[in-house]
């Protein structure tokens, strides 16, 4: 295992997150990150995207049962987080591909293990009854055509429903540039859902882009001066704790690119609204980690554009920003993903170089060609 490459020992600071899985769940349940490989048509198709979003939430499961890509839990990559001074704590189940995944979900339900995911899943990959989250309210909640009945109307970017095949007949009511998202049941995330048109050449491109799903949600491109993400957690009882929020940064295309979070504060009606948010859910099923988009606009209006209830991109961060903040002196952090062309031991060397000098600290990481070597579980 590779313990700081200059030979120097391993950092002393002992993280601490503000909330973590188990916590919400218990640990005798499995938590898996992972989408399921027959219910992902709107997520990131990269195998290594993949692989990461299973390890993503690591440093925050606390000590639940988790399925992990071999990739993104060799040892060389959970030393470099408990170095980085994460409390890894969970009890890894690995794999190594697609099949191997479904095999080991499919073992450990048979075993009676309930399943805490990030996911919806096929039935045939995960049966109703071991879901400690109902598949149904996972996608009853996160459906982006039903996000007016958790966000007031005042709250809401101009929208509407509209069947594909009418889609290019929209800029009679409405002008470019305007947002394309799918409705569908199944997760969505990346950006892989939603399609920015700006003329009429790109609202053809997305009608065929979408052309397996029944209707679509078209919204009002908004003028954003600030893209938050807050961040809940909604306990069983349905209690609810603001975990607070993220600046998202994005591309043109609206494609998630990491976020910046710093020492401040967000107006009380964002936050109250999003409690508000969290209560429905609740009601219609659902408890674990939300996230909660938001426009702020050039007036000082906010509008809520999407909700995503799982645990989000910028959810680790948050829950250690607090402590990050004391232990290391950092008002403000950028979050993001970082990839390289060189070999994982290679990229090992520069991530311990920073963490040295204190500007760096890794959630999560993978090791394409490493994963070979991994047992099963650990």
């Amino acid at each position: 295992m590779i313990r700081r490459l200059d030979g120097v020992n391993p950092m002393t600071t002992v993280l601490k997150p503000a909330a973590t899985f188990s916590e919400v769940f218990g640990n005798a349940a499995v938590f898996t990150g992972r989408s399921s490989p027959n219910a992902s048509r709107w997520l990131p198709k990269d195998e290594m995207a993949l692989d990461a979003l299973s390890a993503a939430q690591l440093s925050i499961v606390g000590d639940m049962i988790t399925v992990c890509a071999a990739a993104a839990s060799t040892l060389d990559g959970l030393g470099l987080l408990r170095d980085a001074g994460f409390p890894i704590q969970a009890h890894l189940y690995r794999y190594r591909n697609a099949a191997e995944y479904l095999e080991l979900i499919k073992r450990l339900c048979a075993e009676g293990k309930s399943f805490v995911t990030q996911h919806v899943h096929a039935e045939t990959d995960l049966p109703l009854s071991s879901c400690l989250v109902k598949p149904q309210a996972l996608s009853f909640v996160n459906n982006k055509a039903h996000l007016a009945r958790f966000v007031q109307s005042e709250n809401l970017p101009a929208r509407q429903l509209v069947p594909i095949a009418e889609l290019e007949t929209i800029r009679k009511t409405m002008r470019f540039p305007l947002v394309i998202k799918a409705i569908t049941d199944e997760s969505t995330g990346g950006g892989v859902d939603v399609r920015i048109c700006r003329r009429a050449k790109d609202l053809r491109a997305a009608a065929a882009y979408f052309y397996d799903c029944p209707c679509v949600v078209v919204e009002d491109y908004l003028d954003i001066r600030g893209n938050l993400c807050l961040n809940y957690f909604i306990d069983k009882e349905g209690g609810i704790v603001y975990l607070g929020f993220a600046e998202q940064v994005s591309d043109d295309e609206g494609r998630y690119q990491g976020n910046w979070i710093e020492d401040s504060s967000c107006a009380d009606g964002i936050v109250t609204a999003g409690r508000e948010v969290a209560g429905r859910a609740f009601e219609s099923g659902y408890y674990g980690f939300m996230g909660m988009d938001v426009a702020v606009l050039a007036d000082g209006q906010f509008k809520i554009f999407d909700l995503n209830f799982r645990a989000n991109g910028s959810t680790p961060a948050l829950l250690y920003a607090e402590n990050i903040r004391e232990s290391f002196n950092k008002s403000v952090m950028r979050f993001r993903r970082f990839t390289g062309t060189g070999d994982y031991r290679q990229m090992l060397k520069i991530v311990y170089r920073a963490m040295d000098e204190d500007i760096f600290l890794p959630l999560a990481s993978c090791d394409q060609i490493g994963r070979a070597s991994c047992r099963d579980s650990v």
